[in-house]
């Protein structure tokens, strides 16, 4: 959790945004990020018939304000010199492209949390290269495979440390439920398709006890079994047991996500949660 202050630094010669309470964002300008949007949608789509030019300037100029909205959001880590970036400008390109064509359905809030990151501080070529394939990715799966891959990487990637008592779970898994919910009973053929999209890998075979490698995940509880874990939970955690009974009914063993797949998850989870540090999974 942030406090009141924050410092951000950025590598020599750049150029890093440091807030306090109050975020000033002094980069592009919101008619610059939509003029950037809109010469794009046009250069892609330079022979819309009129009604369709319309309705894809539309979809662009939503895309841009929740990018911008972003961009102020996220002021404090944003590294402005990185806009120059050929593979930034692309991966912008790439969001107006899927906004203009599908509007909403291209995951707009997605895309603008990934191309935040993109020009963020504390990156690697690696990360850089992730984030970016993502923003093409993104506009292939549906809010519910989106929210899929979420679910996978909280409950296999993410552990609360700390914890002072198992009961303090129920309010990790309720606000899991919001991110993850619309993911539940997701159909094999939808889970199929996000290995095809390059987001995950997809084997049945594989399986296991997610409440005995969460017990192992939660050590500090000091709790003997899985069994004993799965009873902890129902008595103290009722939404964190919910959690992992659906995990084992939707057999997500069998979903292993890529770096893609992971970035992706990163980005809808951060909505929900606040910003994310994705350099613990992407490194």
């Amino acid at each position: 959790m942030l406090g009141d202050k924050q410092e951000q630094l950025a590598d020599t010669g750049s150029t890093a945004i440091q807030a306090g309470r109050d975020v000033h964002y002094h980069g592009l300008s919101v008619t610059e990020v939509r003029e950037l949007c809109i010469l794009f949608l046009r250069n892609n789509f330079p022979e819309l018939r009129e009604e369709a030019r319309r309705t894809a300037e539309e979809h662009v100029k939503s895309f841009a304000n929740a990018l911008e909205q972003k961009l102020v959001n996220d002021a404090a880590s944003i590294v402005l010199e990185k806009f120059r970036e050929p593979d930034v400008q692309a991966a912008i390109n790439d969001a107006v492209q899927a906004s203009a064509r599908k509007g909403a359905a291209a995951n707009t809030n997605i895309l603008s949390t990934l191309i935040s990151e993109r020009v963020a501080k504390g990156s690697n070529d690696y990360k850089d290269m992730v984030l970016s394939e993502a923003v093409h990715v993104v506009p292939k799966l549906t809010g519910r495979q989106i929210a899929l891959l979420s679910f996978v990487h909280f409950v296999r990637s993410m552990v609360y440390r700390g914890l002072p008592h198992i009961n303090e779970l129920e309010r990790v898994g309720r606000a899991a439920f919001t991110f993850s919910s619309p993911g539940f009973g997701l159909s094999e053929s939808q889970k199929q398709h996000l290995q095809y999209a390059g987001a995950a890998s997809v084997n049945n075979i594989l399986g296991g006890d997610i409440f005995d490698i969460q017990r192992q995940e939660y050590e500090y509880f000091a709790i003997a079994d899985g069994a004993t874990f799965k009873a902890e939970l129902s008595t103290n955690a009722p939404s964190y047991l919910r959690l992992l009974e659906q995990f084992t009914t939707d057999n997500l063993f069998a979903v292993s996500l890529t770096s893609v797949g992971q970035a992706i998850a990163l980005a809808n989870i951060s909505n929900f949660l606040g910003k994310l540090d994705y350099t613990i999974w992407l490194k």
